[in-house]
């Protein structure tokens, strides 16, 4: 059994809250489908679209009674309103990148609390939060001065990012023949 992570929403830590998560099941959001019927034409023509759905990001999650065993109902009610808005996930197993995302149909946090009170045990059996989410995984913003020579950037999101430069001159005389190359990040 994979070892148990937490997670970072929207600024605060899921182990303040006493929930950790198990595993995560996605890998690649689905891609939308651009297919039509043409009359008079066997199968169909694909438009090659090459657009993405919504990520559906699964946090499978277990409470830890330590921290639970403490809890008012009024503090599962502080959890349900942290986990009632859009925000910014990190996964403690991904700290390169973070989703953004929301919950659309949460699970009931008030009987997975009662079933872990019930008997006090070490963890109740679990949870599944199910977090609607661009897309892409995105990566740090990127600031580096350039310098003289090839300066490449080095990305870790999987979204395609727009780029950003400013050049300033802090110096008194005119600078000149700078050359900006845009790449692509390459598979």
């Amino acid at each position: 059994m994979p070892k148990p992570f937490t997670f970072d929403f929207d600024g605060r830590n899921s182990a303040d809250m006493g929930i950790y998560a198990r595993s995560y099941d996605f890998l690649m959001p689905p891609k939308r489908e651009k297919r039509r019927q043409i009359s008079f034409r066997h199968g169909s023509h694909d438009y090659g679209e090459a657009f993405y759905s919504d990520r559906t990001l699964n946090l499978h999650c277990f409470w830890l009674n330590d921290k639970v065993k403490n809890f008012s109902r009024a503090d599962i009610r502080e959890i349900s309103f942290w986990l009632s808005r859009k925000g910014r996930i990190v996964l403690d197993c991904e700290p390169d990148k973070h989703y953004v995302g929301e919950l659309f149909d949460p699970p009931e946090i008030l009987a997975h609390y009662d079933m872990a009170m019930e008997d006090m045990r070490t963890t109740d059996g679990g949870f599944t939060l199910s977090f609607m989410c661009d897309p892409f995984a995105y990566g740090p913003q990127t600031i580096m001065p350039i310098e003289r020579g090839s300066n490449p950037v080095e990305y870790s999101g999987t979204a395609d990012t727009p780029t950003l430069v400013i050049i300033r001159n802090p110096n008194s005389f005119p600078i000149s023949s700078i050359v900006l190359t845009a790449t692509q990040r390459i598979s």
